[in-house]
């Protein structure tokens, strides 16, 4: 498949209905529980979604307590097509004639097997250039939408709501970050299996996400770029709204020799594709984890300046997210005078007077108040708290004294944190009890502030942070002084 694809203005608009359908065909609906027409259509349903859902299945009358058509009723909005790659042609130009708004091809069987699926996979794209019918696939795991409540995905995982978009050229890869999310409480908006990428891919989901208010940071597992020109300048248009988090896969010869056989992706060159994000402002991940550590941290506001200071109880933590912390990006200065007067006055005689602010084991909970009043008044742009808000603070005390000591300071000290962050100073913490679920830190993430499990992790998520946000204004001042960014790669430039 080339570039060469062509996607018209009337193709676009139906989009929408791939994220906000009013209606959903599942075309090749069983009553069987070990079929894969059984499990999307069981997870259409308990996922809630809002609107009709009508199993397409000639054989059946109800299934699963909802009438079975033949055919796909007319005008649905969204067709899931899980049936054998040969049926899908005839299938998804059935769809078209009765007026069916978009669809997704779970089925798998095309470009990745061979030349005889890739040609079926090019039929499936005359349909869609004919009929302007939009679609996602094949061999995808489907879509997810938090507006809709729609849950089309061939995994059983129930992702938590949030702002976080998520665009995966590896289905089961990305329905295994979205279970993940749950554990670090991170809310997502849309999930999109691009599979092959044989009509829809990658860029245009950017382009459809960049408008979408509901979405603000948006997630990208990338293993090859059919359209390089594209990708970079949609990419580039959206990095002035919102953050875009790529991970690039198939940086070695045997990683990209899997990417092909996978979903027939040409990985490309890892510089290049370096360059092409540097210039777009799309911040990269260097693992698969790290996409949601990133994505936690750029749900924050833009930080005011490179300036963090870093609050701890212990000397080693300071110290490891300081190191963390890029140097060039990120600076951990030394408090200014009126500000260490101020901590003077009531720290212990023996701390370090310096930042990071050390609290040196301190059990007055009074303490981090009168810390966090102070810092109030330093122009630091950012705050990294590491420990005190978490279980492992009260491990040591009885449950009735836990309670009370969770009620009477982790959560005011909480509030205190949220009211910092309204007024414009970023705040991430650690928690330092791995995949810490406790009350505190629920409440941190439901006000979008990020909790990491380590202080490396928070000093390098920061980083990334300052990174978008120094790409982002790099692009504003060329946007405003009409200074061409670079020359955009062409559609070949991001393949070997």
């Amino acid at each position: 498949m080339d570039s060469g694809r062509k996607l018209s203005g009337k193709a676009l608009e139906k989009m929408r209905y791939l994220l906000d359908p009013r209606s959903v065909a599942v075309i090749g609906a069983s009553r069987s529980p070990i079929k894969w027409g059984s499990i999307i259509l069981k997870h259409v349903v308990e996922g809630g979604f809002r609107g009709e859902v009508y199993p397409v299945n000639p054989r059946e009358e109800t299934i699963m307590g909802l009438r079975a058509y033949p055919k796909v009723p007319e005008e649905t909005d969204l067709a899931l097509i899980v049936t054998p790659a040969q049926t899908v042609p005839p299938l998804l130009r059935e769809c078209a004639e009765r007026g069916v708004k978009a669809a997704v091809v779970i089925s798998a069987g095309f470009r990745e097997t061979g030349e005889k699926g890739e040609e079926l996979e090019r039929e499936l794209v005359r349909i869609a250039e004919e009929e302007d019918l939009p679609f996602v696939g094949p061999n995808c795991m489907g879509v997810f939408s938090s507006t809709s409540s729609l849950c089309a995905l061939m995994a059983s995982v129930k992702p938590l709501k949030g702002n976080v978009s998520f665009l995966s050229q590896s289905g089961n890869l990305g329905t295994q970050l979205l279970d993940r999310g749950t554990y670090y409480q991170i809310g997502f908006d849309v999930f999109v299996s691009t599979g092959n990428e044989a009509f829809l891919r990658c860029e245009d989901f950017i382009e459809l996400l960049k408008k979408r208010e509901s979405t603000r940071v948006i997630l990208a597992y990338i293993e090859g770029v059919k359209n390089g020109r594209k990708f970079f300048e949609v990419a580039r248009e959206t990095s002035l709204q919102k953050p875009i988090v790529a991970l690039k896969v198939g940086k070695t010869s045997a990683g990209s020799r899997a990417a092909k056989s996978h979903t027939g992706s040409l990985s490309g060159s890892l510089q290049v594709y370096r360059g092409v994000f540097r210039q777009a402002g799309v911040v990269e991940a260097e693992d698969t984890e790290e996409l949601l550590k990133v994505a936690m941290a750029l749900e924050q506001p833009l930080p005011k300046n490179n300036q963090v200071i870093i609050l701890t109880r212990g000397g080693g933590w300071g110290v490891a997210a300081t190191d963390a912390c890029r140097e060039g990006l990120v600076e951990v200065p030394q408090p200014p005078p009126e500000i260490l007067e101020e901590l003077n006055s009531y720290m212990p005689p023996y701390w370090s007077r310096g930042n990071p602010i050390d609290t040196v084991a301190e059990l007055d909970p009074s303490l981090e108040f009168k810390i966090l009043k102070t810092l109030e008044k330093w122009e630091a742009g950012g705050l990294i708290v590491l420990g005190g808000l978490d279980a492992y603070a009260t491990r040591f005390l009885d449950p009735e004294l836990r309670k009370v000591y969770v009620r009477e300071v982790q959560l005011p000290l909480i509030k205190r944190l949220i009211a910092l962050n309204r007024k414009g100073k970023v705040v991430f913490a650690v928690a330092l009890k791995p995949l810490d679920k406790s009350r505190p830190v629920k409440l941190l993430r439901k006000h979008h502030i990020p909790v990491y499990f380590s202080p490396e992790d928070a000093g390098r998520a920061y980083s990334k942070l300052m990174e978008y946000k120094r790409m982002r204004e790099r692009l504003e001042g060329q946007a405003r002084s009409g200074v061409s960014p670079g020359p955009a790669p062409g559609p070949g430039n991001l393949k070997p």
